[in-house]
């Protein structure tokens, strides 16, 4: 649990800075490379943290054209 909300503390202050797909929220959470192998597990457990966020009303989102999601703070 410590180490979740370390993580979100981390995602909060990159989200401040900018708008950030679930990708862009990478190097806050992991703080290292993620390679082929382990993208599509590192995206989910974003997208995961990204809407613990969105559900208690910390971030905001917005669709760009190409579909993908930017997350902001709320």
């Amino acid at each position: 649990i410590e180490n979740h909300d370390h993580a979100l503390d981390r995602l909060r202050e990159h989200l401040a800075r900018a708008p950030r797909t679930a990708a862009e929220c990478f190097p806050p959470l992991y703080k290292r490379e993620i390679d082929e192998g382990t993208y599509g597990l590192a995206l989910v457990e974003a997208v995961a943290h990204l809407n613990h966020l969105y559900h208690r009303d910390e971030v905001v989102r917005v669709r760009r054209d190409d579909g993908a999601w930017l997350w902001s703070l709320a």
